[in-house]
């Protein structure tokens, strides 16, 4: 779906005022990771394979870039804006702090932060901001405001990290190239590939992306190259009418019949039982 950008800032932070349209499109997946405020109504949304997360007036939904989201029920006096920000200015804004970011979104699955009274006062600067285009320092001062907004949102995360964050070994650049593989999977058409695929592609042997992993999330390389796969098994499936072989080929699997079988393996039924489950269930 086409957005209607209010502010573009370097092709790296966009701001929406009205996404009530966008939240009740088919499935929207976005090369941004994108923060929703939801301030009137509520909105029933699917993402991959996780149950349904409802969001609800005064909550904040947060969607990792390329994660495909399903809205399965939207009220009609909906209300919410949105920021979208690429992993690049997400990182610069962070810096070591990104790490945070990851772990929710990629490890905890935290996708949302109920109210708190920052959120209204956030609410109201970026309305300013993006609001006043003669502001000479603009730039400077829509930079710094993503950095805080940013912050508090990581400090409602943290309380989501707490099982983990005493147990962590891993170093700064073990958390980098973490963050690294995980866009790398997000940015491949083919995602199911060899551990070995993605360690030459960072400059890494198999082993060491392997440790990595471990180290940072407590999953392998192949668990997380899975999971991705899965998504886009999901959502062809979810999105199209596309035949089993055609969703194969599509998704670079040898053949229709290797790709119902790591299916069933991770989903516990067959591509066509989800598709009629998932129809079923609309």
């Amino acid at each position: 779906m086409e957005i209607e950008a209010i502010s573009l800032v370097h092709d790296d932070i966009l701001y929406v005022e009205n996404v009530n349209e966008m939240a009740k499109a088919q499935s929207t997946c976005l090369p941004y990771n994108t923060m929703v405020f939801c301030q009137s109504g509520k909105v029933l949304v699917e993402m991959g394979s996780r149950d349904n997360i409802k969001v609800e007036a005064g909550q904040l939904l947060l969607i990792p870039a390329q994660k495909t989201v399903y809205p399965i029920m939207v009220s009609t006096d909906v209300m919410a804006s949105a920021l979208f920000i690429s992993d690049k200015a997400l990182k610069g804004a962070l810096g070591g702090q990104a790490d945070i970011w990851n772990r929710a979104m990629y490890m905890k699955e935290v996708y949302v932060v109920n109210h708190q009274d920052w959120m209204d006062g956030m609410q109201f600067y970026i309305n300013t901001i993006f609001g006043q285009r003669d502001l000479q320092l603009r730039d400077e001062i829509l930079l710094s405001f993503l950095r805080t907004m940013l912050l508090m949102i990581c400090e409602e995360l943290i309380e989501h990290e707490d099982s983990i964050r005493f147990s962590d070994a891993s170093t700064m650049r073990d958390k980098d190239i973490f963050g690294k593989f995980l866009a790398l999977i997000a940015s491949e058409q083919y995602k199911r590939q060899q551990v070995s695929y993605y360690a030459d592609k960072l400059c890494l042997t198999p082993k060491y992306l392997s440790i990595v992993c471990q180290r940072v999330s407590g999953k392998s390389p192949m668990q997380w190259i899975t999971e991705s796969s899965m998504e886009d098994c999901y959502a062809m499936l979810r999105d199209t009418n596309k035949t089993v072989k055609e969703i194969s080929d599509g998704l670079g699997f040898p053949n229709s019949s290797f790709f119902g079988q790591f299916f069933r393996r991770q989903a516990g039924m067959t591509p066509l039982e989800y598709r009629a489950k998932y129809h079923k269930n609309r």
